[in-house]
């Protein structure tokens, strides 16, 4: 079994540039609790999940676990270790940890859970035999599901003739005869589906309903191999990603509800970095809006970002601090490899120690060695985005949250704002408590975007449909 977050049997790993964050954060603790019985919850906020945590007579614990969403399969866990304020249990079967505190004022364990990447699971007692978890309320996805909706949805076929497949997605435009300006969206890193479907929300769904409103066509897209589009997402790199977009643009050029001359571009994360890149090469892109980009070489920002979802979790300095050094040396060696033999072979080694040194759990080590050796790793972890945008000519609207901790804007505006400083028609804004997934929030930690209900800010989506509005006509 991999638990997933999109729906397809690919590990987690490298959502929203969270490689780097690969170790169960450490919390403290908080009242009591005897962990045995059955607890249910929904990891990231999506999928069912159920633990039986069960006691002998000598005070031993061993658990199970399951998942409703995927068949009920049941996976014993080692390792169980709990008091009366922490829990944690591996899953060495599908390299999976969790960690939790107790919470006396929820009655839940509050915890991370770890499978290449790390997602918040807060388990709670169940009453009954299904889990008293809920999927969590998401009002604006709900209203654009109750409609009425004044644009109409289509579902698209189109080619990447270049890499020879062919990709799906939806295709919603206003009503009314047009022809209408329209955006490509660019989701973040990872195999992600048209809906960009992060942590139980459907960012790309809101975005498109916002834009639609205002008399904006959106196109947005499956990533190649993922939901009902062609190609290998395994073997699949940034400049492949940009292919696709940039397939995205012309088949929108192709259609004759669209006005050809106005088509921009709307990448978020990972997207953000992929926007500019077409823009640069393709004057078709007439703008480009990009949320939360990097603005720094992608391996420095990986532990930048996991350092400062450490310290927002409530790990240890000094455990943060031997975190970065590790990841510091690790992605330096990687850059040194000139083979993807030699790359796995200093992968391996350098994680080797990091078991050693406590750093790595050892369930871990194989499934690390390999999401960081992987071909998207070994392009990503060098690219660095700065000379792109220094000649990006195009209108460009540059957003980040101060609450983002996966592309911290002190560790990125500036850079970008130098880079663009060439740039007449660049607009930076950063977005006072705004997360990475433009939610409003006090923390900007991943289990805090779960537990908010709000899908995207509307004042960010406002800022955005407005300047669309602007440049796209």
């Amino acid at each position: 079994m991999t638990v997933n977050m999109h729906g397809t049997k690919r590990s987690v790993a490298k959502r929203l540039f969270a490689v780097g964050s690969l170790l169960a954060l450490a919390v403290c603790a908080a009242s009591a609790e005897d962990a045995a019985g059955d607890w249910g919850g929904l990891l990231a906020g999506q999928y069912h999940i159920v633990v039986h945590v069960a006691k002998d007579g000598s005070g031993h614990y061993t658990a199970t676990l399951e998942s409703p969403d995927q068949g009920s399969v049941v996976l014993s866990a080692a390792d169980v270790v709990t008091d009366s304020d922490h829990l944690s249990f591996t899953l060495p079967k599908i390299s999976a940890t969790y960690a939790g505190r107790w919470d006396a004022g929820k009655k839940s364990w509050i915890g991370t859970w770890a499978q290449g990447a790390t997602m918040p699971l807060v388990l709670t007692r169940m009453t009954g035999k299904t889990s008293d978890a809920v999927l969590p309320k998401r009002p604006q996805e709900e209203a654009i599901a109750a409609g009425p909706r004044p644009y109409r949805q289509q579902e698209v076929i189109f080619d990447n003739a270049a890499a020879g497949i062919k990709l799906a997605g939806t295709l919603s435009v206003p009503d009314g005869t047009g022809p209408f300006p329209a955006v490509v969206l660019i989701g973040g890193t990872g195999p992600g589906t048209r809906d960009e479907n992060v942590f139980g929300h459907k960012l790309f769904v809101v975005l498109a309903d916002a834009l639609n409103r205002r008399g904006i066509a959106v196109l947005r897209y499956d990533k190649r191999g993922v939901g009902g589009s062609g190609g290998d997402f395994a073997a699949a790199t940034i400049p492949d990603f940009a292919s696709d977009a940039e397939a995205a643009m012309t088949f929108l050029m192709s259609r004759p509800e669209i006005e050809a001359n106005h088509i921009g571009l709307i990448g978020h994360s990972e997207g953000g970095a992929i926007a500019p890149m077409i823009a640069v090469r393709n004057p078709a892109a007439r703008f480009a809006v990009l949320m939360a980009g990097p603005g720094m070489r992608i391996g420095r920002l990986l532990n930048v970002q996991d350092a400062r979802i450490a310290r927002a979790s409530g790990v240890p300095e000094e455990q943060i601090a031997k975190r970065s050094a590790f990841f510091n040396k690790l992605y330096a060696d990687l850059a040194t490899a000139t083979s993807n033999t030699a790359a796995l072979s200093v992968a391996k080694a350098d994680i080797a120690q990091g078991v050693t040194d406590k750093l790595i759990q050892p369930e871990n080590e194989d499934a690390l060695a390999h999401q960081i050796t992987s071909p998207w790793a070994r392009q990503a972890f060098n690219y660095d985005p700065i000379p792109t945008l220094r000649a990006l000519r195009t209108p460009v609207l540059v957003l980040d949250g101060s609450r983002d901790l996966y592309v911290p804007p002190e560790d990125n505006l500036s850079a970008i704002k130098a880079a663009l400083k060439g740039n007449p028609g660049a607009t930076i804004v950063e977005l006072p408590n705004i997360n990475h997934m433009f939610q409003t929030a006090k923390i900007g930690t991943p289990a805090e975007s779960a537990s908010i209900e709000e899908t995207m800010s509307t004042i960010a989506l406002s800022m955005i449909a407005d300047w669309v509005v602007m440049h796209g006509s």
